[in-house]
């Protein structure tokens, strides 16, 4: 790998006054374990906490809406300002990201996110809600959740070896999983005990994440000229590496649709059982064993990896979820659905760090944000695609029909990795 993949181990041994030899010429050391990397778990521990109350809030918010309002306009209104930043910010905050110091920007961050969501918990402790600063305070947590995420992504590999930096993108992808399953049912319970709990909680993981961050050594410089040049110009240089990489531009592109379709896919499970007449705590059983499907599969990621290489995980994995999805259609039981659930989170967690460590390891550290906020502004895109076609489909056909067309968009995705077989067999360094 290139010079840019070394992580702080690697690049903190210059050359010191009295002639001292250089270290990079002494005998090679083993770098520590990840469990002993001061910097990578204070980025972990507080990325982790950050996401856990980023899941809780952006759950609470549509809930305590259509709880205290009983509107479900009002409540898709503020579900709508939530989700609004995955298509304004994500570009420009990937290039702020790679303009400002990374540490400080998520610092900053969690601390203003804090306060944000501190006010709708006391306001709801006084009774005085409004629908426009629920709105507000939404937007802003979105945008949160959105900027400490790509200010991490692209901290790893500063923080972290380059031998060292599949296992702590797995690590990341697993606590992501693992904090989805634990932060939405959570919402529901601490809204249940008290309606501002929900956002005095996420308050306090904001806070507890700022603390975290602060105490990491590690610092990312501006760079030199950045400033003074227009936002729209950074923007530009991430959109036009990533179209130009063909490798990170195939992946983007198979993710695209994989969101599409899984997208459609959880909202057909979600119907089959509210058709059956089944309460939603079936919905959350499900939806939890697909989160544990999505930790094992980031888990096993690098030694797929490792072991088989980038185009054949990518074709077995599109290709067995092309031969599950099938089964849509005609299962109906709960038991069913969360396997069917299951293994194909299984597949998108392992697709994912995979794609996710190619990408990180072969884009230059001053584009991490930009590549990163591209490639999510895309997903995103895709996503929102999905459930609205998701609902088209559910709606006109109905669900075993839906579950066919999910079968036909993989089929084609799997045709596309087929087609791609020398772009992905190609060594990343000749790209």
């Amino acid at each position: 790998m290139s010079e840019e993949t070394r992580g702080p181990s690697d690049t903190g041994t210059s050359t010191e006054s009295g002639g001292a030899a250089p270290a990079a010429r002494r005998p090679d050391r083993p770098p520590a374990p990840l469990r002993k990397n001061a910097d990578f778990i204070r980025l972990w521990v507080g990325a982790g906490i950050s996401q856990f109350g980023t899941r809780v809030g952006m759950t609470a918010f549509p809930l305590l809406t259509l709880y205290l309002t009983g509107s479900a306009m009002h409540a898709g209104l503020v579900g709508f300002a939530a989700s609004l930043p995955n298509f304004v910010v994500q570009l420009p905050a990937g290039a702020l990201v790679d303009r400002w110091d990374r540490r400080r920007l998520m610092l900053w961050c969690d601390i203003l996110g804090a306060l944000s969501i501190a006010s709708v918990a006391v306001a709801v402790a006084l009774g005085h809600v409004w629908l426009p600063h629920l709105m507000a305070a939404a937007f802003l947590e979105g945008t949160r959740g959105i900027v400490v995420d790509l200010g991490e992504r692209a901290s790893v590999r500063q923080v972290v070896p380059a031998g060292h930096l599949p296992a702590a993108l797995a690590q990341n992808e697993a606590r992501g999983q693992a904090m989805g399953l634990l932060g939405q049912p959570s919402a529901g319970g601490l809204l249940a005990v008290a309606a501002w709990l929900p956002f005095a909680t996420t308050a306090l993981a904001s806070s507890v994440a700022a603390v975290c961050v602060a105490l990491m050594r590690g610092n990312r410089g501006v760079r030199a000229g950045s400033r003074a040049r227009p936002l729209h110009t950074d923007i530009r240089e991430g959109i036009t590496w990533l179209w130009r990489h063909r490798v990170a531009r195939f992946l983007v592109a198979l993710f695209a649709g994989c969101n599409f379709a899984f997208q459609i896919l959880m909202l057909t499970v979600m119907v089959i059982i509210q058709q059956s007449g089944r309460s939603p705590v079936f919905v959350a059983l499900v939806t939890g064993c697909g989160g544990l499907g999505g930790l094992a599969g980031a888990l096993a990621a690098p030694r797929l990896r490792r072991r088989f290489g980038l185009r054949p995980v990518f074709l077995t994995g599109c290709a067995a979820w092309t031969l599950i999805t099938p089964l849509v259609a005609w299962v109906r039981h709960p038991a069913g659905l969360a396997v069917i659930l299951t293994a194909t989170t299984l597949i998108v967690g392992a697709l994912s760090v995979t794609a996710w460590v190619f990408q990180v390891q072969n884009t230059p550290d001053e584009l991490q944000g930009r590549v990163n906020g591209t490639a999510r502004f895309l997903a995103s895109g895709a996503n929102s695609l999905g459930a609205l076609s998701g609902g088209f489909l559910l709606a006109s056909v109905g669900a075993g029909p839906t579950g066919l067309v999910v079968c036909g968009v993989m089929l084609l995705v799997t045709a596309v990795v087929l087609s791609g077989r020398r772009t992905l067999a190609e060594p990343a360094d000749s790209l």
